[in-house]
């Protein structure tokens, strides 16, 4: 995975023109970047897009995603798309940093999630948001953290937080877009990246051929270049708990969970498993397949005419928003 994001990093400054086509957002919003929401030395910083003379607004909380282990709030401006994407269709965006392994591991990143969701609740309303309708959104790992946070209430209950029942009540909904929701394994980890060798050899039109016939150079390094290993670490009892999965019970807020048409090896799967477990304990949850992407992109073409990720989102907000958001349907 992380190997798989670092291709598409090399390539994103040369797609830079599609994030940055909507140099016309000035007169429409307002942007405060760079903003302390935790203290100390590690003390991380959000952004936040409003549309201009916004009050009682809901508020949509983003995570980036980028394995966990690089990638911010902006990631050449990808993912400050995504916020005025939500932006200009009426919400509050908030989009986070949080630090990053190896510097830090689980459960570090979640926790900063948590510190900036508090910090939405409490100033909310100087941006124009709501602090009663807080939704969390996140990509790839940081899918992984909203859903975390959402479902394991341990986090929110953390006494330094200062969090009430109310506070902790606005959450009103989670937009997971290929998410983890497992954590796998080393040896899931290495059919993973044999899946994905696979999947290139068959773009480049080669016949399929089992991981375990692939050259063993490209297998061996998978539990150097494991981010799960580098995040979580070799305790199953760790990784467990970072499971969201692992945490789904009855009384949660809706959740709505996107996954690629192309997506990561066994992302699809992980995605239909975790919708399932939100169905059996009787959580709302909308499960939709974005065809036309793969994982990197599924969330950056949300301006262009039709994208079924943006009715997608903009539909779940409206719903559970209680009010009609601006229709994008595919």
């Amino acid at each position: 995975m992380r190997k798989l994001f670092a291709i598409s990093a090399a390539v994103l400054p040369a797609l830079w023109a599609v994030a940055a086509a909507r140099a016309d957002d000035a007169p429409t919003l307002q942007q405060t970047l760079n903003v302390r929401y935790s203290d100390g030395p590690d003390g991380q910083a959000l952004d936040v897009f409003a549309p201009k003379g916004a009050a009682g607004r809901p508020v949509v909380l983003f995570v980036h995603g980028g394995a966990w282990t690089f990638g911010d709030k902006s990631t050449f401006g990808y993912y400050r798309g995504v916020a005025r994407f939500f932006a200009r269709h009426g919400a509050v965006a908030v989009s986070i940093n949080y630090r990053l392994s190896p510097h830090v591991k689980h459960p570090e990143q979640v926790k900063d999630v948590a510190r900036a969701f508090a910090w939405v609740r409490k100033h909310a309303r100087d941006y124009g948001g709501d602090p009663d309708r807080i939704f969390l959104c996140g990509h790839s790992s940081g899918g992984h953290l909203v859903a975390l946070l959402a479902t394991d209430e341990s986090y929110l209950k953390d006494p330094a937080l200062g969090l009430t029942d109310a506070d902790r009540a606005a959450l009103k909904g989670v937009m997971a877009v290929s998410g983890v929701y497992r954590i796998p394994t080393q040896d899931e980890f290495t059919a993973m990246m044999g899946d994905m060798v696979n999947g290139l050899l068959q773009m480049a039109g080669r016949q399929m051929m089992p991981a375990a016939t692939l050259a063993p150079a490209l297998l061996r390094p998978s539990r150097v270049l494991n981010p799960f290993r580098l995040v979580f670490g070799d305790d199953p009892a760790v990784a467990a708990k970072a499971a969201p999965l692992n945490h789904v019970h009855k009384g949660l807020p809706p959740f709505l969970v996107l996954y690629a048409g192309r997506e990561l090896p066994r992302l699809d799967a992980m995605a239909a498993e975790f919708t399932k477990a939100l169905q059996d304990a009787g959580d709302p949850v909308e499960m939709r397949r974005i065809d036309g992407c793969d994982h990197n992109f599924i969330l950056f073409k949300l301006d262009r005419p039709n994208d079924p990720a943006a009715a997608a989102l903009l539909d779940f907000l409206g719903k559970y928003a209680g009010e009609p958001f601006k229709e994008a349907k595919p």
